[in-house]
């Protein structure tokens, strides 16, 4: 816009629910309230905090065990699709989920997800197992870490010789990797020359064989 603001439908806001395990000392809802509220208190916390009506997507930060979900997980659930019948939220997700978490959350939920945002490891192949699950299913896999999960990573000279050959920065060629598998990569980022540097990864696209280099560097 010419004043420089953007308007609200020029936003995605996406944010999340969070179990008491996961949460830091600044809780959004009363603790000792059974979950349901707990949800609807910490997504009311979030319209005030973000100053909007409604959310674009909300998420379930995660299971509360690591296998299986809980009935615990299932009543944050269901709160989450009540707070979708309202209007207030257009989509729902998941994160730091299992592949066989999801496959049982798609098979039960009432509204299904939409994103699944996980922590991307290249030494479980840039989670190629959920990111295949979601290419067929018609979810939308969000990457986050992609630099820090993966600091060894980034050392290798294959990186580093792709990189030089396009003209970009290493972490440029790992976004561009991301977009190119059909992720959508997360950058938590505050420094404005990097978020510049996040950005131009746009104008360029990787060589089949270059993101099959990448695919497999944790299996060398």
């Amino acid at each position: 816009m010419e004043s420089g603001l953007a308007a609200r439908d020029d936003l995605f806001l996406q944010t999340k629910f969070t179990g008491r395990q996961g949460q830091d000392s600044r809780l959004p809802y009363d603790p000792d309230a059974p979950i349901p509220i707990q949800v609807v208190q910490s997504f009311a916390s979030s319209l005030q905090h973000l100053g909007a009506k409604r959310i674009d997507s909300y998420l379930l930060h995660g299971p509360t065990q690591r296998i299986g979900l809980a009935p615990a997980d299932w009543e944050a659930w269901r709160a989450m699709e009540a707070i979708h019948d309202s209007g207030r939220v257009r989509l729902l997700g998941i994160s730091n989920v299992t592949l066989e978490q999801l496959q049982g959350l798609c098979q039960q939920a009432r509204v299904r997800p939409r994103f699944v945002q996980n922590r991307c490891y290249a030494v479980q192949r840039w989670d190629r197992q959920i990111r295949e699950f979601c290419g067929l299913n018609g979810l939308v896999y969000q990457g986050f870490s992609l630099l820090t999960a993966n600091r060894q990573v980034l050392l290798r000279p294959e990186l580093a010789r792709i990189a030089k050959r396009h003209g970009r920065t290493v972490s440029q060629i790992v976004f561009r990797f991301a977009l190119d598998v059909g992720m959508i990569p997360l950058t938590g980022t505050t420094d404005a020359g990097h978020m510049k540097s996040d950005l131009e990864v746009f104008d360029f696209h990787l060589e089949t064989e270059e993101v099959e280099q990448i695919e497999g560097l944790a299996l060398e």
